[in-house]
């Protein structure tokens, strides 16, 4: 989608001038013991003026950003001095895009107005340049100094509570589905007496099953690592439809409880290129199982691959067509167009596909073509990325 600008009033508003800033930056200084407290508060607190610009931060949000002196973020707005991928992308910066319109830092000012002031709200930002993804809880109050066109802006990281909230909901949930069905599937098979071709119908399924659950544990291992840096490229030689048969067979198995086809595309490039083979197919996996979560019963999710100049784009399309709210935050870490909780394919596809192959993953969503995501990739990776 594009960053046209939000719809919001309030967050058209002009910036201030720098003199503005430093003028009332320094009038909120005398309280000095005020700020002193928030120095040392352990969280994140910043001190907004009418037009959500920065004029105060504490030591613990320099501390995070890296920066030596308040100058640095002063007159910047949450999202840009945060460097939210939306915020750099847009010309008014922090809150002026439409997808400021789900985001709970743009949103959380409003509050100051209303009964409700003490609600947090919820913050996922996506750094451009690092594309670290991080999550915070939001709450603001008004600034104790009388002056009403000022508040304090309170951001806790959140990020850890909520990837081991998405662990315990996410993985555990689908391994034990999984595990279930190994269970039931092996007691028939150790109690109940079968014919020949019926037992080889149940081991091949009980086969799949157990490729499915190694498959969970090794895309769950590799987005730990891929987060924390550990994940190691390991190019080698690849060939495109010898790729997408493998997605594709994955899911035409008859043991993922689906009633939508896979297909690959009749005009799907052939063709050998140098990748990650096992980062490469994690990504089509992924793209795949949001396509085909998505298709309607008897649908059809379509793989293809194509020549994009001097790369190769790589392509999944499913028949439905996404709501605006949902492709607003695609590719966010704790985002699931599955539902609250409930996965996080989208964004290991971002991750994966633009920090380790070096690539670019892209989507398109409407009632009339349905829903594609791409990802363009490299024809050859020379080195491993940290």
């Amino acid at each position: 989608m594009n960053d046209h600008l939000c719809p919001s009033e309030a967050s058209q508003q002009l910036r201030c001038s720098r003199a503005k800033i430093e003028s009332q930056s320094k009038a909120i200084s005398s309280n000095r013991q005020l700020l002193d407290v928030l120095d040392a508060f352990p969280g994140f607190v910043l001190v907004l003026n009418h037009t959500r610009q920065i004029v105060f931060a504490n030591q613990s949000f320099l501390g995070f950003l890296g920066a030596t002196s308040l100058s640095e973020v002063l007159g910047k707005k949450p999202g840009d001095a945060l460097a939210c991928e939306h915020a750099v992308h847009s010309v008014l910066g922090c809150g002026t895009t439409v997808f400021c319109s789900t985001c709970g830092a743009a949103k959380a000012t409003p509050l100051l107005h209303q009964p409700e002031n003490g609600d947090a709200q919820e913050c996922r930002i996506r750094q451009e340049g690092s594309g670290k993804s991080f999550d915070f809880r939001v709450q603001t109050a008004p600034f104790p100094g009388g002056d009403e066109s000022l508040h304090l802006f309170f951001l806790t990281d959140i990020s850890h509570e909520k990837r081991r909230r998405a662990l315990e909901r996410i993985f555990f949930h689908d391994v034990a589905n999984i595990a279930t069905g190994m269970v039931g599937m092996s007691r028939t098979l150790c109690e109940k007496e079968l014919d020949a071709e019926k037992e080889k119908q149940f081991k091949t399924v009980l086969h799949r099953y157990t490729h499915r659950l190694a498959d969970e544990v090794e895309a769950q291992s590799a987005l730990a690592a891929a987060e924390n840096n550990d994940l190691h490229v390991q190019a080698a030689p690849c060939e495109s439809l010898a790729l997408l048969d493998e997605v594709a067979a994955f899911y035409n198995n008859g043991g993922n409880n689906q009633t939508c086809r896979v297909e690959i595309a009749a005009d799907a490039v052939a063709t050998a290129f140098f990748t990650d083979p096992r980062l490469l197919h994690r990504i089509l996996i992924n793209m795949t199982k949001n396509g085909v979560e998505a298709s309607p019963p008897e649908g059809v999710v379509r793989l293809g691959c194509e020549q994009a100049e001097n790369d190769l784009e790589f392509w999944v399309h499913n028949q439905s067509c996404m709501p605006e709210k949902v492709q607003l935050q695609i590719f966010q870490r704790s985002f699931s167009t599955k539902g609250a909780g409930r996965g996080l394919g989208t964004y290991s596809i971002k991750l994966l596909g633009e920090r380790y192959l070096k690539g670019r993953v892209s989507f398109t969503s409407s009632s009339e073509q349905g829903t594609t995501f791409r990802f363009r990739c490299p024809r050859n990776i020379e080195t491993p990325l940290p």
